[in-house]
């Protein structure tokens, strides 16, 4: 709307005189308020119809990068309808009533000796508008830098164990007699190099492990915190590799390992122990089950870097409970790999579908929402900045326009093309720094608010601020450089001659 005012305005006052011998030759004031209206409203029609045939065109787009499901038919249901089809006379008049009024009122002798004068006040709510877009552009900027750092940093950060190349799928109770001849030919394939079971897989949620308590000086202490349970068999560690910081993995060697636990170093912590050594012998009570802990894994992260690192007890199944299967293949021929394992499935299960998906995929999906604000932030980015941009050019337009005698005389004068460049620049480079100087404590302080939903997350460096405004005012420059270099290469013999 902003940007259709400054419009109709500053063409309103280069037709000063136009309007002027109008009223001369006998037009009414009603007659050019109309006219003024009129041709508000015939630009935002047209400009409506643009909108409607760009939306057309990128609503495919926009579903796939947002997740949404947006139809153009929704906007033929009357509650919308109506109100798109008023919008270009609500906002042609809105944004044309003032030109409309002001240029009718100009008395036509003032007008033709040209003795028009602009107010300073609306050129101050002109620069206002221009701060006020600037601030947006510049807020958007670094919302777009911190997310894209962010999901940077997801996606490098080591997370203590290796998704890659691991398939993970259902397990089914018909497998379990043959697990172990499942499990053999997989290996025999050259193709697979583990595989192992468990209640859950990484990039899942965690389950609460009812009941857990110690032995303190011969009597029970309940554990007065939430540790989460994970039922696994004696390939799934091999399998994710996932690290040990003291003891030996679950092993068939022991039979006391049915009863036997494996915790993390976070639970190590929890419980008050000293170090992962420390841990290892020690009597801990879960789920009814007397046993000791054999093992402590160094801390992984199981869920999304949304959620902290928690307290974590592993131990082999009783009856069943496992229900994911991992499978680490060959990440030289992952075709190949997935064939063999297809081939074996259905040799053992042939009636049951073979359906799995890449671990690193289920890792991405968990920060689907983010990767799609990125995308968002970074087309708003360039949309704001290019609004900016056609509010700083016409202000600068409407502004050179009027210094145009002054131009001239400098350039009489002997001022170098260079000199008036800066001269005219530095009033509207003045609009984007203040509009830095507002703005960028406001992104700051939203961007760190949206950091805190990840337990892992960047600091927002200095540099990011600075790039936001020193990019800011590269741009704001480049659109008014054009302008300016304009009015300076021209003849001042042109400007000059009417006086």
């Amino acid at each position: 709307m902003y940007q259709l005012h400054e419009f109709i305005y500053r063409r309103s006052v280069l037709r000063a005189k136009e309007i002027g011998i109008r009223k001369v030759i006998g037009a009414q004031r009603k007659e050019i308020i109309s006219q003024f209206l009129s041709e508000a409203v015939l630009i935002t029609g047209v400009a409506l119809i643009l909108a409607i045939l760009l939306t057309v065109i990128t609503l495919p787009f926009i579903n796939k990068m947002s997740g949404l499901g947006l139809s153009i038919n929704s906007l033929l249901q009357f509650k919308i309808l109506l109100p798109v089809l008023a919008l270009p006379f609500v906002i042609g008049l809105i944004s044309g009533i003032y030109p409309a009024i002001f240029m009718s009122s100009f008395i036509p002798a003032k007008v033709l000796k040209g003795m028009l004068k602009v107010g300073s006040g609306n050129v101050s709510f002109r620069q206002v508008l221009v701060v006020l877009q600037f601030s947006i552009s510049i807020i958007l900027i670094v919302a777009t830098t911190v997310v894209f750092k962010q999901l940077q940093y997801i996606q490098n950060k080591a997370l203590g164990f290796s998704k890659d190349n691991i398939i993970t799928m259902g397990y089914y109770n018909g497998l379990t007699p043959q697990y172990n001849a499942f499990k053999d030919d997989l290996l025999k394939t050259g193709l697979v190099k583990d595989i192992g079971r468990s209640s859950r897989i990484p990039s899942g949620r965690l389950l609460d492990m009812q009941g857990a308590s110690v032995m303190e000086n011969g009597t029970a202490q309940p554990v007065k915190f939430d540790l989460k349970n994970i039922t696994i068999d004696y390939g799934f560690i091999p399998t994710f590799g996932i690290k040990m910081a003291a003891g030996r993995n679950f092993s068939e060697a022991f039979k006391t390992d049915s009863v036997n636990c494996i915790i993390n170093e976070q639970a190590v912590k929890e419980l008050g122990w000293k170090t992962p050594e420390n841990a290892i012998g020690k009597n801990l009570t879960y789920g009814g089950v007397d046993g000791k802990v054999v093992d402590v894994v160094k801390n992984f992260h199981f869920e999304s870097l949304h959620q902290k690192i928690l307290p974590m007890i592993f131990k082999l199944p009783n009856r069943d409970g496992l229900n994911r299967t991992s499978i680490k293949i060959s990440g030289t021929n992952a075709q190949a790999s997935i064939a063999a394992v297809e081939a074996t499935w259905h040799k053992y299960l042939p009636e049951t579908p073979f359906d799995y998906t890449f671990l690193d995929e289920r890792f991405g999906k968990l920060y689907q929402s983010e990767q799609q604000q990125s995308s968002l932030f970074t087309i708003f980015s360039f949309i704001a900045i290019f609004i900016a941009c056609l509010g700083l050019f016409g202000l600068s337009a409407f502004t050179i326009t009027q210094r145009v005698k002054e131009i001239g005389v400098r350039k009489v004068l002997v001022a170098s093309v260079p000199q008036i460049v800066a001269e005219l620049s530095q009033d509207f480079l003045k609009l984007v720094i203040l509009a830095a100087i507002i703005s960028l404590p406001i992104a700051w302080y939203a961007m760190n608010k949206w950091l805190l939903d990840f337990e892992f997350r960047i600091s927002i460096s200095w540099w990011i601020l600075a790039m936001a405004g020193v990019l800011a005012l590269i741009v704001a420059f480049v659109t008014i450089s054009f302008q300016s270099v304009k009015a300076a290469l021209a003849n001042p013999v042109k400007s000059l001659r009417s006086e």
